[in-house]
């Protein structure tokens, strides 16, 4: 049973993204500040915290990332000494969607070697979106597409080297979705048990960039059409990039939650709309209450998906 189903809405707060302090002064550059944001979001209600590595001078970490990811390991030790909250590494190395488990090199570090009393859990993963396969309806079973065309269609796809290498090492995706494709191909990878369910799974909408479908409720609704073509358990959220106004915010946010996806804020999405990051889960909090729905903790997340639960937080 989904998370929503029991009457628990997961929030995941993006508190930096690639956004500058010129649009919001608070957005959190480097660890110090992203730690204290994300604690501060996690008292405020947020189950999930979505951060990229940044330098306090507000670049993107990918040097860091590339040699041993200290700024990660700073945020996730610094976070768990005050929070159970999940943090949640992206998965841009140069701004790209990775492919191999060569392009990710902090998420294995973070694994190889983790940081004190913290451990990475949940990690964000979009390469499945470049994976090339055929879909052979008779059999519902995913194939390699050059394979296919070699006739040698007798394996199943095995899903991205970088997707593998991530489950291999006990971590769990949480995959974006950018349009209809990407849709139909997570949904064929869970249906043929490429990738574990329940599925973390965030719907994403851009308001600023030509990517994906245009954001409306339309668009909602026809990647939920084609994801339930298939009976998959999983958890899907939604993700709004600098939308126009606050209506538009609040009505694409309430169109998911009344058709059970949970919302994602934070000033790393839309840092025009609130002062602060807590200000943003506060915001989301009061639309999922006023659905009926009270705020998901880490632990439940963790249980959802089948994580340890830290000993302090167990009960």
């Amino acid at each position: 049973m989904g998370l929503l189903d029991q009457g628990k809405a997961i929030i995941r707060v993006a508190p930096n993204e690639l956004q500058p302090k010129s649009l919001n002064p608070n957005v959190p550059y480097g660890p110090q500040e992203t730690a204290a944001d994300v604690i501060a979001c996690a008292h405020a209600g947020a189950t999930i915290a979505h951060v990229h590595s940044r330098h306090d001078d507000g670049r993107q970490a990918f040097d860091d990332d590339s040699a041993g990811a200290g700024i990660y390991r700073r945020i996730l030790e610094l976070v768990a000494r005050e929070s159970d909250i999940l943090v949640e590494p992206t998965n841009c190395r140069r701004g790209e969607d990775p492919t191999t488990s060569a392009d990710v090199p902090h998420l294995w570090a973070l694994v190889d070697q983790p940081p004190p009393g913290a451990r990475l859990e949940i990690v964000n993963i979009d390469g499945f979106r470049l994976g090339s396969a055929a879909w052979d309806q008779a059999t519902g079973t995913l194939y390699s597409l050059r394979k296919h065309y070699e006739g040698r269609s007798t394996q199943p796809y095995p899903g991205p080297a970088v997707v593998q290498e991530a489950l291999r090492r006990g971590l769990i995706p949480f995959f974006g979705l950018f349009d209809l494709k990407d849709t139909r191909m997570l949904a064929a990878m869970a249906h043929q048990g490429v990738v574990s369910q329940p599925v973390l799974v965030q719907i994403n909408f851009f308001c600023d960039q030509v990517t994906g479908a245009t954001p409306s409720i339309e668009a909602l609704d026809a990647i939920l059409h084609e994801w339930r073509q298939f009976e998959i358990d999983a958890e899907l959220c939604l993700f709004v990039r600098m939308a126009p106004d606050l209506d538009f915010y609040e009505r694409l946010l309430n169109a998911a939650l009344e058709r059970g996806v949970h919302p994602r804020v934070g000033l790393g999405d839309n840092p025009h709309l609130f002062s602060t990051n807590v200000a943003m889960v506060e915001h989301a909090a009061d639309l999922a209450g006023g659905h009926g729905f009270t705020l998901a903790t880490p632990a439940d997340l963790r249980r959802r998906v089948g994580l340890a639960i830290p000993a302090e937080t167990a009960s």
